[in-house]
């Protein structure tokens, strides 16, 4: 859904959504770059087609093709490696937003996740003030308000759910026996459901708000993984007692109603299929491992 205002977009990460993203971008008749961290990624994103820069971000410089920041919008899909700390993150991002200053970059959609919210036991929405519980959550909460707070460009915070589709899947037996978190309420997305909630955030030219983006069904990792054995031709897992039952349901509501967005797979049951009621959940072989009580 190509918007005339913001005609050339890059992406900051073209990994398992930034690299679809940037073709189906492209496709729609934006001009778009794409970076990569290697000479190995730009040549691979400039045979598909797009045009690949190299741009390294660290703590307290910047390596990067200039011609990278001649955009109207910059998309930040870089997630923290919190194997250098939750504070190496928000450094990146704090030199990222000073050099930001000196382009003419307007807009800024950050990739973020719903691991900014705690478990609750409860729904959770966009107005939760409570403090994650991981790392992780910590780490990009703190890089949201960054950039939030910044007045030399408007912001749009998209909080994606699980990444699924495609290759992130359930697709092993093992996978789907898995035990733990059996009766946590999912919070997912498919791929292509990310990819149209940023195509719908350019489209509205909608900013300065926060989004969950989530599916709005939200079911039982247990029947998520039923579901995943009768679509793959697995064993049907057991039931068994889980150690942790702590959870939180998150909601779609102020994404739905602001960007009137629909879902293509509102159901994480749905990513097994074409269609919604299509996978069978029950007569199916019982598992023979060890361990796993009906």
């Amino acid at each position: 859904m190509y918007n005339p205002k913001f005609p050339a977009i890059s992406i900051l990460g073209c990994g398992w959504v930034g690299k679809p993203l940037a073709l189906h971008l492209q496709a729609e008749g934006y001009r778009v770059k794409g970076s990569r961290t290697t000479m190995a990624g730009v040549e691979e994103m400039n045979n598909l087609g797009v045009q690949g820069c190299v741009v390294k971000l660290e703590e307290n410089k910047i390596t990067a093709d200039p011609e990278f920041w001649d955009a109207d919008v910059l998309i930040i899909d870089v997630p923290p490696r919190m194997q250098r700390g939750e504070g190496a993150f928000v450094q990146e991002m704090t030199t990222l937003a000073a050099h930001l200053r000196t382009t003419r970059i307007g807009k800024v959609i950050f990739i973020s996740s719903t691991s900014v919210y705690p478990n609750v036991n409860d729904k959770v929405t966009e107005e939760c003030t409570r403090l994650p519980d991981a790392p992780n959550g910590l780490a990009l909460l703190k890089a949201e308000h960054l950039l939030m707070a910044e007045t030399a460009w408007d912001t749009v915070v998209l909080r994606f759910g699980g990444l699924a589709g495609y290759d992130r899947m359930p697709t092993t037996q093992r996978k789907v026996n898995e035990a733990k978190g059996q009766d946590m309420p999912l919070n997912l997305i498919h791929r292509l459901d990310c990819i149209g909630v940023i195509d719908a955030v350019l489209e509205k030219d909608i900013w300065n708000e926060v989004f969950n983006a989530c599916a709005s069904a939200h079911p039982m990792k247990f029947t998520y993984h039923v579901a995943a054995a009768a679509y793959y031709g697995f064993m049907r897992p057991r039931r068994k007692t889980t150690d942790d039952d702590s959870y939180k349901i998150v909601s779609n509501s102020k994404l739905k109603k602001m960007l009137g967005y629909t879902f293509k797979f509102d159901s994480p049951l749905q990513f097994f299929g074409d269609e919604p009621g299509k996978i069978p959940l029950g007569n199916l072989p019982e598992t023979q491992e060890e361990g796993y009580n009906r």
